[in-house]
């Protein structure tokens, strides 16, 4: 068990050791929220809000066909990219 002090203006430190063993870096993100009388922090990405595009017709048409395919369970999940090249190769076969 490693302990962190606390320093001035509430700041701690992480030991480079549990940084490591999270794959946490600098400028990174970390939920903080109080559970019983501990602190836990979770590591977190953050998503920046990108522009608004504007897609051609034909994109339009390409994005609401693949939106059905998902409402209507056409799509796979993969847990790797060696699976997804697995079923496409697949699929490739059948052709």
């Amino acid at each position: 068990m490693t302990l962190i002090r606390v320093k001035q203006k509430a700041q701690i430190t992480l030991p480079s050791s549990i940084r490591r063993a999270l794959g946490i870096e600098e400028g990174d993100y970390l939920q903080a929220e109080v559970q019983g009388n501990k602190v836990v922090l979770t590591p977190k990405s953050v998503i920046t809000k990108l522009p608004a595009v504007t897609l051609s017709e034909r994109g339009e048409q390409m994005l609401q066909e693949a939106l059905r395919d998902v409402e209507v369970g056409k799509v796979e999940e993969h847990d790797s990219v060696e699976s997804l090249i697995e079923e496409l190769r697949d699929e490739a076969d059948q052709d």
